[in-house]
């Protein structure tokens, strides 16, 4: 794994966390445990007492540490359980307001679950002070409208937090990891943490995720754009090829998004964004197949995709079969090269109303390069390669 450096300085990044320390009641643990889980897929986690508490220290001790040292934030699960318990209003509560208070971006989110913030701010000020209490409650927060369902309220409070927090960053460049096939390491500004969605043999996503995917992207890019005009990002990603040109392609180069990807090739490290030399673009090698079916674009470099592509161009009943390879490993001028040849490819055919299938082989900064490189390309159909076969395809938006 890459360390994460400046390419301009050299200097190591500061790591920011930015998951929030979940504060709430145990009988609410189940629900917050989903929260949490929600938290993992929109980039930013939680640190749940069950989950984090290190056995052997006392527990006052490990709390103030989680949320001074450990956390980035402090989201608030408001109940009218929470609202008695000691631990939570005699020592959760004042220790986020003094983190709040020495560092004023600090995302604190109250969610106001079945209490109504008048009603909290009556209860806490018995407890920390009239003053402290109505600090707490005047911070921007979520209540629960009068029908909505908690699952409405926890996507809610999700989407919410992780705009404060990246709204809290230092200027300069985020770090964002994407894991679905590998556990992260937890020193990025941003981990979306999507393993709990794939099946990383069977390359197949869990059913109805993929809005869920897509609102999460959505989300961060919102609050990206409204931190910085131009918003320049450090990639770390360990996806399926698909997901990683569905990343590209949601934070592509028309979003104002400036992306660098982190590739490895050998044993040098490199990053990889839109700007800088080219290589010559690969001709396409076009095949003109029997079938009625859609265009089948297969972009690969070091090892062809012909023959897998041909069987997956029958499979399907294209129409016809475009080829764009460049052999060995590619450098950045390459990759380059490589991905505006194969955007430019899918843009063509959906000029001509064509529907169109993906297929790639190549590092991961390929695929999100190319997904990146694909404004105004149409719907894309792109199939998982479980090792044997093409299975379990998604589709972009368009």
């Amino acid at each position: 794994m890459p360390m994460w450096i400046r390419p301009e300085s050299e200097e190591v990044l500061l790591q920011v966390k930015i998951r929030p320390f979940l504060s709430h009641k145990r009988e609410n643990a189940r629900t917050v445990a989903q929260l949490k889980g929600d938290l993992k897929l929109y980039g930013a986690g939680g640190w749940k007492d069950t989950d984090d508490l290190r056995l052997g220290t006392p527990a006052a001790e490990e709390i103030r540490r989680a949320i001074f040292e450990e956390t980035g934030g402090f989201l608030w699960w408001g109940t009218g359980k929470a609202l008695g318990s000691k631990i939570i209003n005699g020592l959760e509560i004042p220790a986020a307001l003094e983190r709040a208070q020495r560092e004023p971006g600090y995302p604190l989110v109250p969610v106001f679950v079945d209490v109504a913030p008048a009603e909290a701010g009556k209860k806490l000020a018995h407890r920390i002070g009239k003053e402290n209490a109505q600090k707490f409650v005047d911070r921007n927060g979520l209540t629960r409208g009068s029908r909505e369902r908690l699952d409405d309220l926890r996507v809610r409070a999700t989407r919410r937090y992780v705009r404060d927090a990246v709204a809290s960053l230092p200027m300069g460049d985020i770090t964002v990891a994407f894991r679905a096939l590998s556990e992260p390491n937890g020193e990025h500004d941003l981990t979306f943490d999507w393993r709990a969605v794939i099946d990383p043999r069977a390359r197949l996503l869990e059913d109805e995720i993929l809005p869920v995917l897509l609102d999460a992207l959505a989300n961060t890019r919102e609050a990206f754009q409204a931190r910085v005009h131009t918003p320049q990002l450090l990639l770390d990603t360990d996806l399926p090829l698909p997901l990683a040109f569905l990343l590209g392609y949601e934070w592509r180069a028309t979003t104002r998004i400036r992306l660098r990807i982190g590739q490895r090739t050998g044993a040098s490290f490199s990053w990889i964004g839109h700007e800088g030399t080219l290589s010559e673009e690969p001709r396409p090698v076009r095949r003109r197949l029997g079938g009625d079916g859609p265009a089948v674009v297969a972009v690969s470099c070091k090892d062809p995709l012909e023959k897998v592509a041909l069987r997956y161009a029958e499979k399907v009943n294209a129409s016809e079969l475009v080829l764009l390879h460049v052999p060995g490993l590619l450098d950045a001028a390459g990759l380059r090269a490589l991905t505006r040849a194969g955007a430019g490819q899918l843009r063509e055919l959906n000029n001509r109303a064509l529907a169109k299938h993906l297929l790639i082989r190549g590092p991961g900064a390929l695929a999100v390069m190319c997904g990146a490189e694909s404004n105004a390309a149409g719907p894309v159909v792109l199939p998982f390669w479980d090792g044997a076969k093409y299975v379990s395809p998604l589709v972009t938006t368009g």
